[in-house]
């Protein structure tokens, strides 16, 4: 079960994506990892998961941040796409 903290993190994190990134994350960075630190709306870049995270941890150890794909519904996709 995720916690209302999460929740909350995400919830906010998206709205940061869709309000202020989207537009211009989607024409400089499409299918690059981003994760988003809701409280400040900084924001951190990578080629895989593990780097987008690993450089939002850096920057704020102590907070949250919410990764995504750029571009995408989700962060990765496990399973067979029907055509």
């Amino acid at each position: 079960m995720v916690s209302q903290k999460t929740e909350d993190v995400v919830r906010r994190a998206t709205q940061v994506y869709e309000e202020k990134l989207r537009d211009k994350l989607e024409r400089s960075n499409m299918n690059d990892f981003v994760a988003i630190e809701p409280d400040s709306g900084e924001y951190f870049f990578g080629k895989t998961l593990s780097e987008a995270i690993q450089a939002s941890r850096t920057a704020h150890p102590d907070r949250l941040a919410f990764a995504m794909r750029v571009g995408h519904s989700t962060a990765v996709q496990i399973g067979v796409l029907n055509s």
